[in-house]
């Protein structure tokens, strides 16, 4: 009999690639959803409905009812508000579910983290799992919510629920609704809005090659891991090359590397009561290389290159009327 399997966040990106994933496995999947939810990615799927709230715990249970399985990748993921709305939706939201879950005796769970909830390197080379978490200066409530969830998670897997944890990456690819944050910057670069690129470096990861982890970490995952999901680190300038021979994305030049660290190591200048601000600045002080050698020899897990799921986005993007079809730069 097929495995049920139960996915919050399911009409988000990586929720619906993990829906897509679990559907050409031939299993029964339910959705669990808000009611203002967005349903683009969800036409044409067979799957259930459920429409929930995981800040309030009382609807969790009938949700799950003839559940095996759970995907835990509902989350707020954006770069404005205060800490009270990131703590509700990310860390509440997520006790609630795995209480809902260890009530309901599932088989597993996988809790979709991110890649900052392990942290960045200093220059000391590729950073893993086992990485001490080191954003916290950054005062960032997106990333600071995420950890908290993490440890939220771990601290229900101590209580007898076996929850594996997968850390992607900046997700990219098409069915990029909202946009996300990562989204809505390469959707930005297909506009040509930026009058000019940083050379910050950023983890990405094939959205369905996250969906594919997803699913590989509930079959192989080891509980109480970690697993991170990454195909590729890229500089924005990068980015926007592949955009530019993928998609016709418009040059914008690059500021050179030494303009960037002056500006960053002029926040050390700026007063106190705008210290959340540098904080956020000095981000691209850390190096962003990864090593995902345990997804590889664990799960089996392959990524492919970033450069295809930019071009899938930008093709989705323009079909959908959020930019222009351009046509693609020739390549030298």
């Amino acid at each position: 009999m097929a495995k049920s399997a139960l996915v919050t966040g399911g009409t988000g990106f990586v929720g619906a690639a993990i829906v897509r994933e679990l559907l050409r496995n031939g299993e029964r999947v339910r959705v669990l959803r808000r009611a203002n939810s967005p349903l683009t990615n969800l036409q044409g799927l067979d799957v259930e409905q459920v429409v929930g709230d995981l800040t309030q715990p009382a609807g969790l249970d009938a949700a799950l009812a003839g559940v095996d399985r759970v995907y835990h990748c509902a989350a707020l993921y954006a770069l404005s508000g205060g800490y009270e709305k990131y703590l509700q939706s990310n860390v509440v939201g997520t006790r609630n579910m795995l209480a809902a879950c260890l009530r309901a005796g599932v088989d597993r769970v996988v809790y979709t983290s991110t890649n900052a909830a392990v942290g960045a390197g200093k220059g000391e080379g590729p950073v893993n799992e086992d990485h001490v978490w080191n954003f916290g200066p950054l005062n960032n409530p997106y990333i600071t919510s995420k950890f908290i969830a993490e440890h939220e998670a771990l601290r229900f897997g101590a209580r007898g629920l076996p929850v594996v944890i997968v850390n992607p990456g900046a997700p990219v690819g098409p069915g990029d609704v909202r946009p996300t944050p990562t989204g809505g910057m390469i959707l930005d670069m297909l506009r040509g809005r930026y009058p000019a690129l940083v050379p910050v470096p950023v983890a990405f990861v094939d959205v369905d090659d996250c969906g594919r982890h997803h699913r590989l970490a509930m079959e192989k995952g080891k509980p109480g891991e970690r697993y991170l999901s990454i195909g590729q680190t890229l500089k924005l300038s990068d980015v926007r090359r592949l955009l530019s021979e993928v998609a016709g994305a418009p040059w914008r030049p690059t500021l050179p590397a030494f303009t960037l660290k002056l500006a960053i190591y002029g926040t050390y200048l700026l007063p106190q009561f705008l210290n959340r601000l540098a904080a956020v600045a000095r981000y691209p002080l850390h190096t962003f290389h990864y090593d995902t050698s345990r997804s590889r020899e664990h799960l089996g897990m392959e990524f492919k290159p970033v450069k295809d799921a930019l071009k899938r986005q930008a093709e989705w993007f323009a079909a959908h009327g959020y930019c222009k079809k351009r046509k693609p730069e020739p390549q030298e």
